[in-house]
């Protein structure tokens, strides 16, 4: 599982509404892929993108380049609301914890993780 997190300043002027705008997609990436967008608490011109995009850590180089043409026409849109990309990193997701109550670890993919909960299969190292 991927963890893909890009922060963003949005242009003077521009909204959040704008941004998702521009930023949605015109089509799937053809993987189990979700994404959430916040808005920071100091800042509402800073924009954070947290992607959960269910690719192995060594097959992701080749997932990037099928999308790559839908992409570069996504983030051109995207380049029209937002002044800079302060942050744009691929993470190999491994580990997930609840801390609800009693803090305890989560095996990814499993029935009680979150990315389940949200419509994620489990991973195939935890399947």
């Amino acid at each position: 599982m991927i963890l893909a997190a890009f922060r963003r300043r949005l242009r003077e002027g521009a909204t959040f509404d704008d941004f998702i705008t521009a930023w949605g997609a015109d089509k799937g990436f053809g993987v189990p892929a979700r994404v959430f967008n916040a808005v920071s608490l100091d800042d509402p011109r800073e924009v954070l993108s947290v992607g959960f995009v269910d690719v192995a850590a060594g097959d992701l180089g080749s997932a990037i380049v099928e999308v790559s043409d839908q992409e570069a026409v996504r983030h051109s849109r995207i380049d029209e609301v937002i002044e800079s990309t302060i942050l744009h990193s691929y993470y190999d997701l491994r580990a997930e914890h609840d801390f609800s109550s009693d803090p305890r670890s989560v095996e990814i993919g499993s029935l009680t993780s979150m990315l389940t909960v949200l419509g994620m299969p489990p991973t195939s190292d935890n399947a």
